[in-house]
C-alpha cells in the first residue's frame, strides 16, 4: 500500500511541476508615426523608469533601455519585469511623449505619434 502511495504522490508531483506556467520577460513593440500615420525609421526611443524605491528594501529601481525604430517605424525592447515605463522619442527636432505598461511573459504595443 506504501508503494502504491508513492507512486501516486510521484506521478502527482510531476503532472503539477510540468502544468506549472513559466515566466518569460516583458515585451514592448514601440510604433512612431508621424502626423500622417507615416512610420518613422531613424527615431530613437528610449524607455524609461527612474524613480521607484522599494519600501522594505530601499532599493531604487533605475530600467533604461534605448533603440532605434527600423523602416516600418518599430523598435523592439524586452524587459525582465512588469513594469510602467515612460516612452520618450526623439527624431531630429521632434519629440513625443508617452507611456507603456508592461506585462510579465506579454508582448505589450504602443504606438507615438511624432510631432
Amino acid at each position: 500500500m506504501l508503494r502504491y502511495s508513492l507512486v501516486i504522490l510521484s506521478i502527482t508531483t510531476v503532472l503539477i511541476a510540468s502544468s506549472c506556467k513559466k515566466t518569460t520577460p516583458c515585451e514592448a513593440v514601440i510604433t512612431v508615426l508621424d502626423t500622417l500615420d507615416n512610420p518613422v525609421a531613424g527615431a530613437r526611443v528610449v524607455l524609461r523608469q527612474d524613480s521607484v524605491i522599494n519600501p522594505t528594501t530601499g532599493v531604487r529601481a533605475d530600467i533604461l533601455a534605448e533603440g532605434i525604430t527600423a523602416g516600418n517605424g518599430d523598435v523592439n525592447f524586452e524587459i525582465k519585469l512588469e513594469a510602467v515605463l515612460n516612452v520618450e522619442v526623439t527624431k531630429d527636432l521632434q519629440t513625443a511623449k508617452d507611456y507603456i505598461r508592461l506585462e510579465q511573459s506579454e508582448t505589450v504595443r504602443k504606438t507615438v505619434i511624432i510631432k
